[in-house]
């Protein structure tokens, strides 16, 4: 029978290996970076770009609801599918539709395993946007209103409850210790 090995630090050289080796020694101490910003910058992207392609197979749903002519391309796929370009388009519906589904997944797959932000954390966020503090025009912005569709970064807390609480005794205080 052998013995169980444990890999200690020092069998590690001194830099990376072994900080690799000292933040896998026990879970709590898997601590990382895990740029904030740049992330949710990316994510914005993302959603923006899946918003206007969204508002382009809208605007083509339009075009095509027109009676008898352009309705049977939106009430039958095979009819679609053999639609010629549509009049002040660039790409034909299942182009736009194969468009939208790449960065749909793109942005589905960095946001899968998330939750629904707390409802104190939206409105927090609702407030500042309102208040103007992204600075953004009114179609980048209509995503905050999408309150079923939003998901956090935050991870879900056993004590979550507790910083409500606290944030909600702090704000009634509003006193000099607050400030």
């Amino acid at each position: 029978m052998g013995l169980i090995q444990i890999p200690k630090l020092e069998d590690f050289a001194k830099g990376f290996p072994r900080l690799a080796c000292f933040l896998d020694s026990d879970d709590s101490f898997m601590v990382y970076r895990r740029f904030g910003v740049v992330f949710s910058r990316l994510l914005l992207n993302k959603q923006d770009e899946v918003r206007r392609l969204e508002a382009k197979l809208h605007a083509m749903d339009r075009t095509d609801d027109v009676p008898i002519i352009g309705s049977k391309y939106l009430m039958s796929q095979d009819k679609r599918d053999q639609q010629d370009l549509p009049e002040g388009f660039v790409e034909t519906r299942p182009q736009l539709l194969a468009a939208l589904e790449g960065k749909l997944l793109e942005y589905s797959h960095q946001t899968k395993s998330l939750e629904k932000p707390a409802p104190r954390d939206y409105r927090s966020v609702l407030r500042f946007m309102e208040k103007g503090g992204g600075q953004l025009f009114e179609a980048e912005m209509s995503w905050i209103y999408e309150k079923e569709d939003l998901v956090s970064l935050r991870p879900g807390r056993e004590h979550a409850w507790l910083d409500g609480v606290l944030e909600r005794m702090l704000s009634f205080c509003r006193g000099r210790v607050v400030r």
